[in-house]
């Protein structure tokens, strides 16, 4: 397996990652078990994969901490994320934080090294900016997560006006 640096977090992580969401959810969603799920995280990490992607909403976090549980914490890279819903409006930082220590419940870890708010708009930059980040920031100085993202937005996201 090659590694590279993941942006500028200085995290050494494979070039293949899996991630745990997307149509099957690691076969969950295809009628496959747990066992099946936790058998391809493992397999994947036997190959040399340290990066693994999930997030509270794709229902494959707790598959995750199962699988990984008997790894060395510090050799592999675990990235999940809030979710963050632009039709509930502005969204409440305390929501986020519950996010977050349930997503380290689930993940039966201390911390995650990535922790994404999940499709931010554009129009909600400044909220999450002025309102989440701070926030998040205190969590990370109490050491639940190592790096803090932003993922994807939607593609009709990028014409929707940004509030200042």
């Amino acid at each position: 397996m090659e590694y590279t640096t993941l942006g500028r977090t200085e995290l050494r992580v494979s070039v293949a990652g899996l991630g745990c969401g997307g149509f099957s959810r690691l076969g969950l969603s295809a009628g496959k078990s747990e066992a099946d799920a936790i058998a391809i995280i493992r397999q994947a990490a036997d190959l040399g994969v340290n990066l693994f992607d999930t997030a509270a909403a794709y229902g494959t976090e707790a598959v995750l901490g199962k699988a990984v549980k008997s790894l060395p914490r510090d050799r592999i890279v675990i990235c999940t994320k809030a979710p963050f819903s632009a039709r509930a409006g502005e969204v409440d930082p305390a929501s986020i934080i519950a996010n977050l220590d349930n997503s380290l419940r689930q993940l039966e870890t201390d911390y995650v090294d990535v922790y994404q708010l999940h499709g931010v708009p554009p129009a909600n930059y400044a909220h999450t900016l002025e309102a989440i980040a701070p926030v998040l920031l205190r969590e990370k100085e109490k050491g639940k997560f190592r790096h803090l993202g932003i993922t994807e937005t939607a593609p009709n996201d990028l014409l929707a006006p940004i509030r200042k």
